[in-house]
């Protein structure tokens, strides 16, 4: 009769311990799996031009994100002596962006999207003071986008890295300048950014 209460004891406390290791384990890695929700992303090529560009990147389902976009662009190039030129120029994106790795969530692994954008150009040409011109847009477009993101969970915890482009069409408003223009556009982006 002992050694079976005792046998009894011991296998209790045998799946009681299995059972407690077991939640441990799966604790253990719910802390040690890092899954970000948001990402603030710059674009460093494009800063070489004298432009800044940043994007913010918020996960809205495990295999579905949304991506703002905003690019300003200020500068005063002098071509010559007798020409001036002052051009400023702001971009705004919003993408939607679906996941299609079967092993990876957002934001991570391969993506396709569809934005919507909107751009705003002024350029101011001084010839002298008898001749300036203004020339003032307004473009909105339509992008197909398609890239990898990598998020970085080790070493560089946090820090992500994206290639992506894609095809789109643009045309003007008419609300600054009558003229109408409108043409398919090629839009490459590169960016480094940061994740939580």
């Amino acid at each position: 009769m002992k050694k079976i209460k005792w046998t009894i004891l011991i296998g209790l406390l045998a799946v009681i311990s299995l059972n407690a290791q077991e939640k441990i384990n799966d604790s253990n890695k719910k802390q040690l799996e890092f899954r970000p929700k948001n990402i603030v992303k710059l674009h460093p090529l494009v800063a070489l031009a004298g432009v800044i560009g940043i994007d913010y990147e918020r996960v809205i389902k495990p295999k579905k994100s949304l991506n703002f976009r905003l690019f300003q662009q200020f500068n005063e190039p002098n071509f010559d002596n007798n020409k001036y030129e002052r051009n400023y120029n702001m971009l705004f994106e919003a993408e939607l962006r679906r996941y299609l790795s079967k092993r990876k969530n957002a934001p991570e692994g391969w993506s396709v999207s569809g934005s919507l954008m909107t751009e705003y150009n002024y350029n101011r040409l001084e010839k002298n003071s008898a001749s300036d011109e203004d020339i003032e847009r307004l473009w909105v477009g339509v992008f197909a986008k398609t890239g990898y993101q990598w998020v970085f969970k080790k070493a560089l915890k946090g820090i992500t890295t994206e290639v992506n482009g894609g095809l789109g069409y643009r045309t003007t408003t008419g609300i600054f300048d009558e003229k109408s223009l409108s043409g398919l556009a090629i839009n490459l982006n590169f960016t480094l950014g940061y994740s939580w």
